[in-house]
């Protein structure tokens, strides 16, 4: 595979770089930091998050395992079945719900239709495109990723038409935090697709070809969405540019905007939700997990109940960065696989991600820094030493 190799497996990557949230995370990080050091704080935790997708990516390229199949290493094929797919599924099934009750409500406004109906609407159309397969998934998201870029362009030109573009002036900063905080709010946007980037990867040749859908599908277009939302809140005094074009007389646009920009996220939710379904109830097919997972995310988008989804994938994101943390351990030493329940993985998963609640409870900026380093500390010193390469150890993992 040459450069198309990668290209076709950019869309995944798009859709979480080029969606609404991202301007709403760098709003967010510019609402409390401004100049010097929010640019920095957008580029290390852009640097960081791509780090981490392109390090659970190149994993799941090399090893040629999607997810459920790679945690399988550390944390035995019965625990990973129990414990991290049945975590992934409530990750995406959250997620869904959350992206298609914006984006549905979105499509009924722009259809004239009621919330409910637009909500169906959304997701049908969404598992529609997931059931021809990764491949035209993949291209989807990629040209509604170019789409939503455009949109944005056009609707940050209307914006600044009449507000001077800055980063140290107007609203910016007026709530502080520190540095460290904004860092982890970047990495935490994305933590979730780094930990599930084998699911889009499994099958690509190289591993530069991870880092190229890393930096031009995630890095490049997050970075200039997370500036343009910080850049965006400082002249208005919001980040949600679907608001900015309402109020502009642009109600179209706004809805379009969200609709489309939410198209790869929701792709993606279906498709490693499916997966993560499979791998907990083997005798669930993938096709008829695709519509188990988008039925019950739209119920959940329908049901109105997005905004309580939120504090729970807040907490559930503590949890991406461990897997991954142990996953790199294991792999890097060769572990032999397990059948049943490997419990130094599962331990020190459990205590990361518990060290990561607390500090997170406790308001604190380390809470997603402890909750990779702790595990992997613990795995590198109580888990099991190389034996024999996963590659050829597919069968018992």
């Amino acid at each position: 595979m040459g450069r198309e190799g990668w290209i076709r497996r950019l869309g995944p990557w798009v859709g979480i770089g080029t969606s609404p949230a991202a301007l709403m995370t760098g709003g967010g990080v510019g609402r409390g930091l401004r100049g010097g050091e929010l640019v920095v704080a957008l580029v290390a935790g852009t640097a960081l998050l791509a780090a981490l997708a392109v390090t659970q990516g190149v994993l799941g390229q090399r090893t040629r395992r999607s997810l459920g199949a790679l945690t399988a290493g550390p944390l035995g094929e019965l625990g990973s079945r129990r414990s991290a797919s049945v975590v992934m599924l409530a990750m995406m099934l959250g997620w869904f719900g959350v992206n298609v009750g914006v984006a549905g409500v979105a499509t009924a406004r722009l259809l004239g239709v009621s919330d409910v109906a637009g909500v169906a609407l959304f997701a049908v159309l969404m598992l529609a495109v997931a059931w021809r397969g990764l491949g035209a998934l993949s291209w989807s998201a990629l040209a509604a990723g170019v789409a939503t870029a455009a949109i944005a362009a056009y609707g940050l030109h209307l914006a600044f038409a009449d507000h001077p573009v800055t980063l140290s002036g107007g609203r910016a900063g007026e709530e502080p935090i520190g540095l460290a905080a904004a860092v982890a709010l970047v990495v935490g946007y994305g933590a979730a697709f780094s930990l599930r980037t084998p699911d889009f990867t499994s099958d690509l040749a190289r591993p530069r070809q991870v880092l190229w859908c890393a930096l031009a599908g995630l890095a490049a277009p997050l970075l200039a969405f997370a500036l343009a939302g910080a850049a965006l809140h400082a002249a208005t005094g919001t980040w949600d540019l679907a608001d900015v074009l309402r109020d502009l007389g642009s109600a179209e646009g706004a809805y379009l905007f969200v609709a489309v920009g939410f198209t790869g996220s929701v792709l993606t939710n279906i498709w490693s939700g499916a997966l993560s379904l499979s791998d907990a109830a083997p005798a669930v097919p993938h096709r008829a997990a695709m519509v188990l997972v988008a039925a019950a995310g739209a119920a959940i988008a329908a049901g109105g109940f997005a905004d309580l989804m939120l504090p729970w994938l807040t907490v559930m994101a503590l949890a991406a960065p461990g897997l991954v943390a142990v996953c790199l351990v294991h792999v890097a030493r060769n572990a032999s696989p397990v059948s049943g329940y490997r419990r130094a993985g599962l331990y020190a998963w459990a205590a990361g991600f518990l060290c990561g609640i607390v500090l997170h409870v406790a308001g604190s900026a380390l809470a997603l820094p402890a909750a990779a380093v702790v595990p992997a500390l613990a795995y590198w010193a109580f888990g099991p030493r190389g034996q024999r390469n996963l590659v050829d150890a597919n069968a018992g993992g």
